[in-house]
């Protein structure tokens, strides 16, 4: 008598195990993604009476033809310059156009006033460049990292005047100071 009810329970419980697991795969089935759906079509250009294209191209860089090897006389001119500076001991220098990027390595004492150099750097390049010079910079080490990449780059030959420009706006973000 004791197994004949031990039985009908399990019984019982196994039937009730297996309709729960039913509904639990009926209910996961209900919610889950449509696997037989066909993901959405892109749409067709539209033709409008403007005869202008629905999708603008996309935007060109104004120095898309500039080559970036020949606009770096005004970075070699600011690099010699810093490096003069007895608190400088390599320097990093990239230029576009009127716009100097610049970081100076100092060494280890003057990392305790860095301000009172970036005040100093910043002066003496205002004396030694042109006028209408854009002077960016920094002593972060990140866009130290960055901007020697770049000038390396730059040197292989291998950045276009386009990427010159987009990635000297990525290496700006760095650059704690600027002028």
């Amino acid at each position: 008598m004791f197994w004949k009810g031990r039985n009908v329970m399990s019984i019982r419980h196994n039937q009730m195990l297996a309709f729960c697991l039913l509904l639990m795969m009926v209910l996961l089935s209900a919610c889950g993604s449509a696997a037989g759906e066909e993901p959405p079509q892109k749409e067709p250009d539209i033709v409008h009476h403007s005869r202008e294209p629905v999708n603008q191209p996309e935007e060109t860089s104004m120095y898309e033809n500039v080559d970036p090897r020949e606009e770096q006389s005004l970075a070699r001119q600011a690099k010699a310059s810093t490096e003069e500076l007895e608190q400088v001991k390599d320097a990093q220098a990239v230029s576009l156009d009127n716009h100097l990027y610049i970081v100076p390595e100092v060494t280890h004492g003057t990392r305790w006033n860095l301000e009172a150099f970036r005040e100093e750097g910043r002066e003496h390049l205002k004396d030694a460049l042109p006028g209408d010079a854009i002077i960016h910079l920094s002593t972060d080490q990140k866009a130290n990292m960055e901007l020697k990449q770049l000038a390396e780059d730059i040197q292989n030959g291998t950045v276009s005047g386009k990427e010159l420009d987009r990635r000297l706006e990525s290496i700006e973000k760095f650059m704690k100071t600027d002028v």
